[in-house]
């Protein structure tokens, strides 16, 4: 037999297991009801039926992917107001938040970082609308947050609830908002296996204007940065015969003289400058920074550049002398750091910059920002004291296969131009049928009497470029010349270094063009 106090007892344990089991608060679900009304009726319908039908752009194929997305989380948010907020729900919400949010960054990447007032499709509040799907992915993963939050222990209705008469109209006007993005999808997109392009044409309602394109089914390489998969500079495999180069025909440079090779310090050397001043050289490794006697005998001290603190540096590609006490390494991937010579810097102090101190202190450090070459490597710099700038050479390469020199103003070190050079008539240069200076691979340059003396590792190839005319003014081969590092004029000769740290010279030529 139930002893009638027990049952009592039971009776009053479950009460607020009952309690804990009732649906969630009215007011939870209509302000959900809300959401999905606003997410239906602005980035959904407004897109559609004002940007679409009013206006007349078209969503790109990135446009569609955010579009649906919007469209599934509404979905989802009536799933919840119908069966409550069940994991299953709230998870799938969140999950199509996440891929929103991806799809908001990758196609905001692609013009958010163009020139003022640039973009792609229209302006609300100032910001082009493909960047706002950021903003309302975000939001949506942030409600499905809070609205977990917002839940007690247990809430979930055992059964569907009943929809009230605002939440009935939202789900109407969900579905007939996605009927109009499907008419917009097929007069803009078409059927499969067509699937949008990446430039669409203006909207119509038109048949004759409609414009159905597979161009978005070509085959693409993969990689998690896209378009910016360009191959790290190497010379393996670079053929050095200039009889293979671009030019028809060169005087060979000459002739050569052995020098001291670099010794003590370590290899690949990258960067060679020189100070007549001082009388002596900078050369740059990987992440060091030496200062070597004009007779290349003695080392005069050097230091390592932690390359991961604050700009990311990447290997050194050159070095150049801003002035006798100050020195400038570029890294490949066109960042940079200043560096002032003090021979009683302290270890301590400089800790922070230095994986190896030495006699520097860092002035400063930056990136060189780029237009033309903004894809390429640079391997190539020097500075022009007379116009007060740095000018780099840029490296061909499959996704930017063309030679691009950059010039940056030393005041703010801002970009001050940027050309594809050409033979200047003068030189008396000609160049194989098939074959252009884009063929070159610069990978070492100083400026000596305003012009720019380039050394290519592909065909022992050397250059001189007025800058100013952006002309090539004159060419020579070097053979013999094997992986070039480094380039500098001392004492009227043109002293090269290579990567294992051997050191040639040769007497410097007349330029033929030279005014």
């Amino acid at each position: 037999m139930t002893d009638p106090v027990d049952a009592t007892h039971r009776s009053e344990l479950r009460a607020p297991t009952a309690d804990l089991a009732a649906p969630s608060p009215g007011r939870t679900m209509t302000a959900l009801a809300w959401i999905v009304l606003a997410l239906t009726a602005g980035p959904i319908g407004a897109a559609v039926f004002v940007v679409g039908f009013v206006h007349g752009e078209s969503p790109c194929i990135l446009c569609w992917a955010q579009r649906t997305g919007m469209v599934l989380i509404a979905v989802t948010g009536l799933f919840i107001l119908r069966y409550g907020p069940r994991p299953r729900y709230v998870g799938l919400a969140v999950l199509l938040a996440a891929a929103g949010i991806y799809m908001g960054l990758r196609h905001s990447a692609l013009h958010v970082a163009r020139d003022i007032g640039q973009g792609f499709s229209g302006e609300i509040f100032g910001a082009h609308t493909n960047t706002w799907s950021l903003f309302i992915f975000w939001s949506a993963a942030l409600v499905m947050g809070l609205l977990v939050l917002s839940l007690r222990d247990g809430a979930l209705a055992a059964r569907p609830r009943a929809l009230t008469r605002f939440e009935t109209f939202v789900g109407w006007l969900l579905l007939v908002t996605v009927a109009a993005n499907a008419v917009q999808a097929f007069a803009s997109t078409g059927p499969p296996p067509f699937v949008g392009q990446s430039d669409p044409v203006r909207f119509s309602f038109n048949p004759a204007h409609w414009v159905w394109s597979l161009e978005e089914w070509a085959p693409a390489p993969f990689a998690l940065r896209g378009r910016y998969l360009v191959p790290h500079p190497s010379l393996d495999g670079v053929d050095a015969d200039p009889a293979a180069g671009p030019f028809a025909s060169l005087q060979a440079l000459g002739p050569m003289t052995s020098e001291p090779p670099l010794h003590g310090l370590e290899t690949p050397v990258s960067g060679l400058a020189y100070d007549a001043a001082t009388d002596r050289f900078a050369v740059s490794t990987r992440h060091g920074v030496w200062m070597v006697s004009g007779d290349l005998s003695r080392l005069a001290g050097h230091v390592v550049v932690d390359p991961a603190f604050s700009v990311d540096l990447g290997a050194f590609g050159d070095t150049l002398f801003l002035d006798s006490r100050t020195v400038m390494a570029v890294s490949e991937n066109k960042s940079y750091v200043v560096l002032r010579v003090d021979e009683r810097a302290d270890a301590s102090a400089t800790y922070r910059f230095f994986l190896v101190p030495g006699p520097f202190g860092e002035v400063t450090r930056g990136r060189f920002a780029t237009v033309r070459a903004r894809m390429m490597f640079v391997r190539a710099a020097a500075f022009d004291p007379v116009a007060n700038a740095i000018v780099t050479v840029g490296l061909p390469n499959p996704r930017s296969p063309r030679l691009v020199v950059s010039t940056f103003d030393r005041g703010d070190l801002g970009l001050s131009q940027e050309f594809l050079p050409s033979v200047d008539p003068a030189s008396g240069l000609a160049l194989r049928a098939g074959h252009s200076i884009d063929d070159l691979y610069v990978t070492a340059a100083t400026i000596h009497e305003g012009r720019l003396w380039a050394l290519s590792a592909a065909y022992s190839t050397l250059l001189t470029l007025d800058v100013n005319r952006r002309r090539v003014t004159g060419a020579w081969s070097l053979p013999g010349v094997r992986r070039p590092a480094g380039i500098a004029v001392r004492a009227g000769r043109l002293v090269i270094a290579a990567e294992d740290g051997a050191v040639v010279s040769v007497p410097l030529p007349a330029d033929r063009a030279a005014p």
